[in-house]
Parts: structure tokens; sequence; C-alpha cells
């Protein structure tokens, strides 16, 4: 066990922390490809650390066992794993698989829930519009209250938005900004970013199909009020119908929707210049992001093999 063995997550879990309360000056789609990305990298990172010290905990606790792991797994320098390192890793892995674990089994529950209730139109007055993933049942979920409160233009510009959602497969930037925070509670902020970046992306792309900026800033801003109060009469009988439906239960908490958090800096957004696209700096920029992780995970793992420096 060496220095080395701790390589990843140093490089890829301070760039997710900072990541949570820095701005990212690109355009929402590379934004929440990087912002995924690291996500994803550090997560990946200290959960495979930890198993890797685990692995290796447990082989100083049964050396015979440790004859029938393939090397790769083990330390370089077959040096005994410390209790207070050991059981930490093993602490860490275990809770991480719990909430993967939770986090995966609700997503695939609200889902299928979701899917079950886009077939028709959610008989409730609550202003609800979401992204149902799928290939044959699928689709934009929208409430009976939604379709009442909105204008025909407000309700092509719901329809794109959620559309764009479908299109670019932004449930899964979601899961991954689920997991990670799960999983490290302290990135929390920055699946807030990704959960930003994620709408804004479907907004620019809506406004841009549009053609008015103004008329979807409006559109979100509306949507937003009367989702706020609607949620103050929830204990009426249109709450009533929406918990009767399903979605009191917290069907597709982790699917996009239009009428989202964060309304105040969406709308900021839309009303003042479009972003540019970065052709050239989002790229390079999700690249960067990209291969963090497996070059210096490769690294890491030759450097231990190869020198087998300790750590204690």
């Amino acid at each position: 066990m060496n220095l080395f063995t701790f390589l990843p997550v140093a490089v890829t879990l301070p760039p997710a922390i900072l990541l949570g309360w820095a701005r990212v000056p690109l355009h929402p789609v590379w934004t929440a490809r990087i912002l995924a990305t690291v996500a994803a990298s550090a997560t990946t990172s200290v959960v495979g650390t930890a198993l890797f010290v685990a692995v290796n905990y447990g082989a100083t606790l049964a050396p015979d066992a440790a004859d029938r792991l393939p090397e790769w797994m083990l330390f370089g320098d077959d040096s005994p794993v410390p209790s207070m390192f050991g059981v930490l890793a093993v602490a860490v892995f275990v809770f991480a698989c719990v909430v993967v674990g939770r986090v995966v089994r609700r997503s695939v529950s609200g889902t299928r829930e979701a899917r079950r209730l886009s077939r028709g139109v959610l008989e409730c007055d609550e202003p609800v519009a979401m992204a149902v993933p799928g290939w044959r049942d699928g689709g934009v979920l929208v409430s009976r209250g939604l379709l009442r409160r909105l204008s025909g233009p407000e309700l092509a510009i719901v329809f794109r938005h959620e559309e764009t959602h479908l299109r670019h497969a932004h449930h899964r930037y979601l899961l991954v900004g689920a997991l990670s925070r799960a999983v490290l509670p302290f990135l929390r902020p920055l699946d807030r970013r990704l959960r930003l970046a994620v709408e804004r992306w479907a907004d620019e792309e809506t406004a841009d199909a549009v053609g008015d900026r103004v008329l979807v800033a409006r559109t979100i801003a509306k949507v937003a009020l009367a989702s706020t109060t609607s949620a103050a009469g929830a204990a009426g009988t249109a709450g009533a119908a929406a918990r009767d439906a399903g979605w009191g239960r917290g069907v597709g908490r982790d699917l996009p929707g239009f009428a989202e958090s964060q309304t105040v800096e969406r709308v900021r957004a839309l009303l003042a210049a479009p972003p540019a696209r970065n052709p050239v700096t989002g790229p390079m920029a999700l690249l960067g992001s990209s291969l963090t992780t497996g070059p210096f995970a490769a690294a890491a793992f030759q450097l231990d093999q190869a020198f087998g420096l300790p750590f204690i």
C-alpha cells in the first residue's frame, strides 16, 4: 500500500468538488457533458479505490486466500493493510453498494410507473410535464392542469423541451448525478449544477427551434409559478388526485421535467444573449475531463507494481 494507490482519487475528487461551486463558462451542452464525466470519474475512483484496498485488506487477513487472487488485484509491495484503512475501505464500498442499489431501484420503479402513466393524461391539477425514456413505451407525460393553463404556442414549447430531453437521453445524466450525490454526499452541489445544465441544454435547443427566447422564458416562469400555487393547495382535491395517480409517491423524481427548480437562473439566461457554441473549447474541455481517470488510474497501478513504495 502506497501513495500511488490513492492517486486516482486525489486527481478526480478535487475537480468534482470545485465544479460544484465554480461556473463552467461553456455552452450548456458541454457543461452538462463535462459535469457528468467528472461526477462519474470521481465516484468511480472512490469506489474503485475502496474496493482495491478492501481486497488487499482481505488478503492481509487471509494470506492463503490471497494466493488465488490475480496479481493485478494486489499491491506490488505485498505489504499488509493497516486495519484503520482496511475497515474504512470496506465500509465505504459496502455503503456505496447499498446506496447505488437504492438509487437504481428507485429510478427503475419510478420510470416504470411514469411509463404506465404516460399512456394518457395525468389527471391532476398540478402542471406536470416530464420526459419518460423508453424506446416503445416512452414519451412525454403531461397533466390535465398543464393543458388547461397553457396556450397552444406555450404547449408546443413544453413538448419540444421534453423531446429534447428524450433525444439526448438526459435521464442518464441525471442518473449519474443522483448516483454521485448518493455515494459522495458532498457532491450535491455538483449534481445541482448538472441538473441545471441539462435543463439549460433543453432550454437553448427549444429557443433555437422556436426562435423566441422571451416566449420560452415566459413559459418556464408561468409553469413554475403555477407549480408553486398548486403545491400550496396540494392538501385539497387536486393533491389527492395526484397522489392517487402515483405522483405523490415520487414517481419520476429523477426524470427530466419542465417545471424544475432553478427557474430564476434559467429565465435570466434565456433573457440574455444566446451562449457561444464553443466548437473548439467545448470538445477539448470534454476530452480533458474524460481522460482524467483512466490514465491516472493506469499510471498509479503501474507505479505501484513497479516501485512498491511504502505508504505506511
